[in-house]
């Protein structure tokens, strides 16, 4: 299973004046990541404006990434509203090279512990490494670290989480 390791920045996803992805400056700005001495990159996360993108633009997106990140690893960030279109974003994903997807708990649905372990089972069946991403600001769904132990132990699958409720004191039992 790969491992998520080292410097993996989210990726931005320019515009051009006609609100259109900016395949172009999106090359640029992973070519200059790479000779920073990045480990890899997760395209299409919440700061690459995924949420904003069609389902084509998200994959356009990823393959851009991944063809610019110079054999770097590439998780692919699959959040939505649903399961089976998280899954159809990681297919894609997964079709473009990525080796690993990211997802928040269901968007616009405010899911208990319970759906929760649920919605990531069914991520889990994408056949790469998860990422559970707590983000309650951007899902409306905090994981406290009790919750995300209980998906890791629960899914299989999971391979790392990404923190961003802003509550370092979460970071040592999840470590455990």
């Amino acid at each position: 299973m790969p491992r998520f390791e080292g410097i993996i920045p989210a990726v931005t996803t320019p515009f051009t004046a006609d609100d259109t992805v900016d395949v172009a400056a999106l090359r640029e700005n992973v070519e200059k990541l790479v000779e920073a001495g990045v480990h890899g990159f997760v395209a299409t996360g919440t700061m690459g404006e995924a949420g904003s993108l069609t389902r084509e633009e998200r994959a356009l997106v990823v393959r851009t990434v991944v063809e610019a990140a110079g054999g770097r690893p590439v998780t692919v960030g699959i959040s939505s509203g649903s399961a089976k279109q998280s899954l159809e974003y990681a297919a894609d994903g997964k079709a473009a090279g990525a080796i690993g997807v990211m997802s928040l708990p269901p968007l616009g649905y405010r899911a208990d512990a319970d759906e929760v372990v649920a919605f990531f089972s069914e991520i889990a069946t994408c056949g790469l490494p998860v990422m559970v991403y707590n983000n309650p600001e951007a899902s409306g769904v905090d994981m406290p670290a009790e919750l995300i132990a209980r998906i890791a132990k629960e899914v299989d699958g999971v391979a790392a989480v990404k923190e961003c409720s802003g509550d370092t004191r979460r970071i040592p039992p999840l470590l455990e």
